[in-house]
C-alpha cells in the first residue's frame, strides 16, 4: 500500500524545505504546458510524476505497471495516437530499476542469471553478426536495436525483478486485467458496431472485412470487421489474446478464494473473445493444435479440456459469425486466406502465402549459415518469390510462418539459438511443474500455464511471422521467473531437510 511516511523515513531529503519550492516550480511548469496547449504532455507529468511516488513506496508497483502497459501497448499508442514525446513513450521500461534496485542495492541480493539467458544472448550475437554483413546494414542494425530493448534487456529485467510466487501471482493478474480491458473495449465495439472509432487507440479496427454471410432487409449482406485491439493487426492481434486464455483458465483453478476465481474467468472469456474477434482462422487452427499436443504429453487433464470446450462452444454460440468463417477451413488452403476482399479468392491468398513461406525457404538455403540479416527478408521476397512462380505481389512481403522468418533471416545459427532457448524454457517448465504438482500446486499451475501459453505462441506462429516481439520475450521472461522460483524452493527444502538431523542431534545433546 502506498503510504507516505516510508517515503520521509526511506528518503529525508523530503522533509527539508525544499520541497514546497520544488513542488511550486513543477506546478508552474505543468500550468504553463497547459496554457500553451500541451494538455497532453502536461497529463503525462502529472501522472508520472504520482506513478513515481507509489513505485518509490512500494517498488513491485513498478514491475505490474510495465507488465500492464506493454500487453497493452499503452505506450506506443500514447505517441502514436495522443502526441506524447516517444522519449516518454520509450522510457517505459526504466520503471524497472526501481525493483531491481530494491533488491540489489538495498536487500543485496545477487544479479539472477537465469540459464535461457545464455542463448538469447547467443542469439542476439548472431544478429549482429548478420547485421554487420547485411546488404541492408540500416534495417538489419535497426533490427538488432529493438531486440536488444525488447528481447534481452526486457528478459533480462524481468526475470531480475520477478523473484517470489507472491509477485509472479501478481504479474499474472496484471496480464489477464491487461487483456480483459482490451478484450471488452473489443466486445463492446462490436455490440455497439462503433468500428471507426478505435476507443484511444486501444481498439483498432483493421481494414478486413468478411461477409458474415447475414442479411440487412435493405442493404444485404452484411460485412463483419475483424478487429486488431491494441496492435492494429488483427493476426497479431489475435496471438497475444490467445496466450493469456491458459493463464486465466489455471488462476481459476490456483486461486482459493471464490470470487478471485469467479473474476479469472471473466478475464479468461473477455480475453477470449478479443482473439476471437479477429475472426484469425489460424489463431484458431493454433489454438486446437497446441490443446492436441498438451493432450498428448498429458500436461492438462480430461476434465480441464471439457472446461474449455464448453467455453469455446459459448463463445461461437455468441459469435455465429466466426463459426461461419471457420467452417471455410474444409480446405488446407484456406487457413493461409486473410479473407479480406483486398486479397481476393482464397485460392489467390493461399498461393500468395505458399509463395511468401517458399521465398523465405529459398532464401534461407541460398544464405544457411547466419542469414541475410534481421528484419531484412520483405527486401529479398520479389526477388525470391519469382522462382516459386505460384502468385508474386508486387510489394514487400514477410514470411508469414516464425520458423522461416527467423531461418531466412538469422540462418541455421540463429534458428539453432531460438529453439534452444525454447528447448531451456520448455524443460525447465516441464522439471517445475513435475517436481511440485503433490508438494506446491501453486508452482506446478504456474509451470502449466506458461508452458501453454508458449505453446500456443509456437503453433500461432506456424502463419506469422517473428514480429511484436516484446510480447513473446515478456512470455519468456514470466517463464525464466516460474524456473527461478521452483529451484529456490527446491533449494530451501533441501536446506530444511539438511538442518533437520543437526537440530536433532543438538537437542538430543543438551
Amino acid at each position: 500500500m502506498f503510504q507516505v511516511e516510508p517515503l520521509y523515513q526511506r528518503f529525508p531529503a523530503l522533509r527539508s524545505g525544499m520541497l514546497v519550492p520544488v513542488l511550486l516550480i513543477a506546478l508552474a511548469g505543468v500550468l504553463g504546458l497547459i496554457v500553451i496547449g500541451q494538455a497532453a504532455l502536461a497529463t503525462t507529468i502529472i501522472l508520472t510524476a504520482i506513478l513515481t511516488l507509489a513505485i518509490l513506496a512500494w517498488p513491485e508497483l513498478g514491475t505490474l505497471v510495465v507488465l500492464f502497459v506493454l500487453f497493452t501497448n499503452a505506450a506506443v499508442i500514447a505517441v502514436k495516437f495522443h502526441d506524447v514525446p516517444s522519449l516518454i513513450g520509450g522510457a517505459l521500461p526504466a520503471l524497472l530499476v526501481f525493483p531491481l534496485a530494491t533488491y540489489i542495492v538495498f536487500r543485496r541480493e545477487k544479479i539472477i542469471i537465469s540459464p535461457i539467458l545464455l542463448p538469447i544472448f547467443l542469439f542476439m550475437a548472431v544478429q549482429v553478426v548478420g547485421a554487420l554483413f547485411s546488404d541492408y546494414k540500416g534495417t538489419a542494425l535497426s533490427n538488432v536495436q529493438t531486440f536488444l530493448l525488447e528481447g534481452l534487456g526486457l528478459f533480462f529485467m524481468l526475470s531480475n525483478v520477478i523473484r517470489t510466487s507472491a509477485t509472479l501471482r501478481r504479474a499474472t493478474w496484471a496480464l489477464l486485467i491487461a487483456g480483459a480491458f482490451i478484450g471488452g473495449l473489443s466486445l463492446y465495439q462490436q455490440a455497439t458496431g462503433t468500428f471507426k472509432n478505435n476507443y484511444w487507440g486501444f481498439a483498432q479496427p483493421s481494414e478486413a472485412v468478411f461477409n458474415a454471410g447475414q442479411k440487412d432487409a435493405i442493404t444485404g449482406a452484411v460485412d463483419q470487421w475483424r478487429l486488431a485491439g491494441q496492435i492494429g493487426e488483427k493476426n497479431r492481434y489475435a496471438q497475444v489474446m490467445l496466450m493469456l486464455v491458459p493463464l486465466g483458465i489455471f488462476r481459476m483453478l490456483g486461486e482459493r478464494k471464490l470470487w478471485l476465481r469467479g473474476m479469472a474467468g471473466l478475464c479468461t472469456a473477455l480475453s477470449a473473445t478479443g482473439a476471437a474477434l479477429a475472426f484469425s482462422r489460424g489463431a484458431a487452427v493454433g489454438f486446437v493444435l497446441m490443446l492436441v499436443i498438451m493432450i498428448f504429453m498429458r500436461y492438462i487433464k480430461l476434465y480441464q479440456v471439457a472446461i474449455i470446450a464448453v467455453g469455446l462452444y459459448i463463445l461461437l454460440l455468441a459469435l455465429p459469425q466466426y463459426s461461419q468463417r471457420l467452417v471455410s477451413l474444409e480446405s488446407f488452403g484456406s487457413m493461409f486466406s486473410d479473407g479480406t476482399e483486398a486479397v481476393g479468392s482464397t485460392d489467390g491468398a493461399t498461393l500468395s502465402r505458399l509463395t511468401e513461406m517458399g521465398a523465405a525457404a529459398l532464401v534461407f538455403l541460398d544464405h544457411p549459415l547466419i542469414g541475410v540479416g534481421p528484419g531484412t527478408f520483405p527486401n529479398y521476397y520479389q526477388q525470391y518469390s519469382e522462382l516459386i512462380g505460384l502468385r508474386t505481389l508486387n510489394e514487400d512481403r514477410q514470411a508469414h510462418n516464425l520458423y522461416l522468418s527467423i531461418a531466412a533471416e538469422t540462418g541455421i545459427a540463429g534458428l539453432g539459438c531460438f529453439l534452444m532457448v525454447l528447448y531451456v524454457t520448455m524443460t525447465g517448465l516441464a522439471r517445475a511443474r513435475n517436481r511440485w504438482m503433490k508438494a506446491d500446486p501453486e508452482i506446478a499451475n504456474m509451470a502449466t500455464a506458461y508452458m501453454l501459453s508458449i505453446v500456443t505462441y509456437l503453433t500461432t506462429g506456424l502463419f506469422l511471422h517473428f514480429a511484436f516481439i516484446r510480447y513473446f520475450w515478456m512470455f519468456i521472461a514470466l517463464a525464466g521467473a516460474v524456473m527461478y522460483i521452483s529451484e529456490q524452493r527446491a533449494r530451501e527444502a533441501s536446506e530444511a531437510v539438511a538442518e533437520a538431523p543437526a537440530a536433532g542431534a543438538a537437542l538430543a545433546t543438551s
